[in-house]
């Protein structure tokens, strides 16, 4: 009895000191979370901000996808963008871009305005339009007039090759976003017409709580796929001005063709007609015999035989030059016939280039036309 009565003594004292090591346990941790919460709701401020840049950020990159642009900033404080006279800098144009209040704290810069307006600053450098066989124009197509994600990938390509315009710390960015933090006043540089770089500590300015996001040209560019797009642009006009120097190729090709047949024609015509001469030669040479026959009828027996040899002779030259000329006639009809082939055979081969230009044309306007689409 005694054992079990100590035991549970023993058992309900280590209770207690259970509860001494806990209670102790909480005091500290509340003591740590008592001075952690300053920090914690600098973190939540930091989340806000961050959620708000995300947001904002995903906006503005469907804009891009829309407008072919990055918007204006807000020069005037209505939410609205202000492309009239576009600054560089202000705040985000956050009703354009259907984002909430919460959005209207957020600075924007864009490197340069010529990000600000869709211009045609792409122009594939196309051959002339294909026409029909009666002169029509078969695509008509003003690449001037073609405005999409293109010149935008065209302007950010001379703008990283050219570099300069707006930076964030002295980098160039394409646009870039600055939430003032929790006091919501701009700090440091932020406070200029330029960002401070972003992520980077700010140790003289101990009131600085900014935060800063940037999208760099490069960046944006290969966001929006620029390189592999403009290649593909490029090569597809490239294509066809190739199958457009093939067509011409051939075109070139078949007049020849179609003049040497020409010529060809005009050779049977000729044979033709010198094979009806040489038959009239026969002719007056048979006529010619007989009519000296009759008129050297009353002559000596010598001079009518001096007739009929120079007769005989004359009819057999006759004779011959109708066979040369008959056998010309032959030749030429044999080489016009060859030379239609070859014609028809370069018309085929025009005809296959003239639908290949037609092809490369019609794809290399559709590259252009389809711009930053997928």
């Amino acid at each position: 009895m005694r054992r079990t009565r100590s035991n549970a003594l023993a058992q309900r004292g280590f209770s207690l000191i259970e509860m001494s090591v806990g209670m102790a346990a909480s005091a500290l941790i509340g003591l740590a979370v008592w001075g952690l919460y300053p920090k914690a709701k600098q973190v939540a401020a930091g989340d806000a901000a961050l959620l708000t840049a995300l947001q904002a950020q995903a906006a503005v990159d469907g804009f891009i996808q829309r407008q072919f642009r990055l918007p204006c900033p807000d020069t005037d404080g209505d939410g609205r963008e202000n492309c009239t006279t576009p600054s560089a800098v202000g705040s985000l144009p956050w009703r354009d871009l259907g984002l909430g209040a919460d959005a209207a704290v957020l600075r924007y810069g864009v490197n340069g305005v010529t990000l600000l307006t869709a211009g045609a600053s792409y122009v594939p450098n196309l051959p002339l339009a294909p026409m029909g066989p009666t002169g029509n124009v078969l695509v008509t197509y003003d690449a001037l007039a073609n405005k999409n994600g293109l010149d935008l990938c065209q302007q950010l390509r001379q703008l990283a090759a050219g570099g300069g315009g707006q930076t964030a710390g002295g980098v160039p960015y394409a646009y870039a976003l600055v939430h003032p933090g929790t006091n919501r006043v701009f700090d440091g540089t932020n406070r200029t017409a330029s960002f401070a770089l972003p992520g980077q500590p700010h140790q003289a300015d101990p009131v600085y709580d900014d935060s800063v996001w940037a999208v760099g040209v490069a960046e944006l560019s290969g966001t929006l796929n620029c390189p592999q797009r403009l290649a593909d642009a490029q090569v597809a006009a490239r294509s066809a001005y190739a199958s457009y120097d093939i067509w011409r190729n051939a075109e070139q090709f078949y007049a020849f063709r179609a003049f040497a047949h020409q010529v060809r024609q005009t050779n049977v015509v000729y044979a033709g007609v010198n094979v009806a001469i040489a038959t009239l030669d026969i002719i007056n040479a048979v006529a010619t015999g007989v009519t000296a026959a009759a008129i050297t009828a009353a002559l000596p027996e010598a001079s009518i035989a001096a007739d009929i040899i120079a007769l005989g002779i004359a009819t057999t030259a006759a004779v011959a030059a109708t066979g040369a000329a008959g056998y010309s006639l032959v030749t030429a009809i044999i080489a016009e016939i060859k030379a239609n082939e070859q014609k028809q055979a370069a018309q085929t081969e025009l005809n296959r280039a003239a639908a290949a230009y037609l092809l490369g044309y019609s794809d290399a306007v559709t590259a252009d036309q389809k711009g930053l689409r997928p």
